[in-house]
């Protein structure tokens, strides 16, 4: 059952994640392999990883551009947006001590599964920050998992109350303490604003924080980091998936933020070719485009809000419905929104491992007893944040190519 289910969905074009070696859950991996410190419960390394270019490395450097999917950098080198990347991207196709991988990303396909994911070595099933809205039985709260925030405002965290330690809500060890157990330093480079946020204090606190202010700043952070010589680097860049949230994925102003992201690459490392030092640059996920006239309104369906246990949680396009009449949910939204929804049912994606592997004790109280699949240009409003609908035109967290396919982009510097 659990393969017919994958099937289904590969029928429709959607595109399920791969955590056996092709998907962003195997980067981590790789770091650790590379690094003397991969256990045999850890996920495999990237499958496809030329050896060429992990022979004689004695560092691994990962570079993660939130929102930058497969197709995204292709259009962004083909429109001459990034000639740098373009540049390693020709490499790669010639064989020329670079190479490109098309990979997976986690599901959801969002930031807080996917970082998540990055600095534990972990599928979302396992370490549970599993969508950007979780409901939390903790707090009674649907909770903005970023900053373990109440959703419904822009700012705050439970743990900015000094008595609530983030470290209680760990569910996996961070590979960077893994690391640290080793002797093995590793460097973190995002922006300064999350230096004390609670992804960062729960997942990434052993490593040395290089914060940056400006974004202009990253491939300063980078150059700087890679002269000191930590084994590990992980550097991180925001614009891109902000600029295609609020403007598009193919619009001028993300093209413009990628161009940023190019030069600042190319100042970092250009001159830094045949190094000591494995480079890999992936995405936590791509981007569809969403139409924001089209958005599907469940916030303000009081009908449906009377069918379920807890208030909406999820993705804008993955939907979580906590409730206790999991038929009457499907009937209403059947009627309501026909073929909008491609809904699932939780215990049969944990079962096919859509969210990974492992005990689903935790995920099973954060994941609604349905789920609400969205593709093509709609998404769906689930929170009300300061009391406004969000309305974006580039979204993410469903399953379509566009969403999950991410590139890793491998060379050495």
């Amino acid at each position: 059952m659990p393969e017919a289910l994958v099937e289904r969905l590969r029928a429709r074009g959607f595109v399920p994640p791969d955590y056996d070696g092709r998907g962003l859950l195997n980067v981590p991996a790789t770091v650790l392999d590379m690094l003397g410190a991969r256990q045999a419960q850890d996920p495999p390394p990237l499958a496809d990883l030329d050896p060429a270019l992990r022979d004689g490395a004695r560092r691994v450097v990962v570079i993660l551009v939130d929102g930058l999917g497969k197709w995204q950098l292709d259009l962004h080198c083909d429109r001459g947006d990034t000639p740098f990347l373009a540049e390693l991207r020709d490499r790669a196709r010639r064989r020329e001590s670079a190479q490109l991988m098309e990979a997976t990303t986690v599901f959801p396909s969002t930031t807080t599964a996917a970082i998540t994911t990055m600095n534990t070595a972990r599928t979302p099933l396992e370490h549970g920050n599993i969508a950007y809205f979780i409901w939390l039985e903790e707090f009674a709260q649907v909770t903005q998992m970023l900053r373990w925030g109440q959703a419904a405002t822009r700012r705050g965290s439970y743990f900015d109350d000094a008595s609530v330690d983030p470290r209680t809500y760990v569910q996996v060890p961070s590979i960077h303490g893994r690391l640290r157990e080793r002797g093995l330093a590793s460097a973190l480079i995002e922006p300064e604003l999350f230096r004390m946020e609670a992804m960062t204090r729960m997942h990434a606190a052993e490593a040395n924080y290089l914060g940056y202010v400006l974004p202009s700043t990253v491939g300063v952070r980078l150059r700087q980091a890679l002269d000191e010589g930590p084994p590990y680097v992980y550097a991180y860049w925001a614009g891109l998936d902000t600029a295609s949230h609020l403007y598009g994925p193919r619009s001028p102003e993300t093209a413009a933020e990628a161009a940023a992201f190019d030069l600042n690459l190319r100042r970092a490392l250009a001159d830094r070719e045949g190094g000591d030092a494995l480079v890999l640059l992936t995405a936590d996920h791509g981007h569809a485009t969403t139409d924001p006239d089209k958005l599907v309104n469940l916030v303000d369906d009081e009908d449906l809000r009377a069918l379920l246990r807890n208030p909406l949680a999820g993705e804008p396009r993955l939907v979580f419905f906590h409730t206790d009449h999991p038929d009457l949910v499907r009937e209403h939204i059947e009627r309501r929104w026909p073929g909008v929804f491609t809904l699932l049912d939780r215990e049969e994606l944990i079962a096919a491992g859509l969210f990974g592997r492992g005990d689903p004790t935790v995920a099973r109280r954060r994941i609604g007893e349905v789920c609400g699949l969205l593709d093509g240009e709609r998404a769906a409003s689930i929170v009300k944040v300061d009391g406004q609908i969000v309305r974006h035109r580039g979204s993410h967290g469903g399953m379509s190519a566009d969403e999950m396919r991410i590139p890793i982009l491998a060379w050495r510097a």
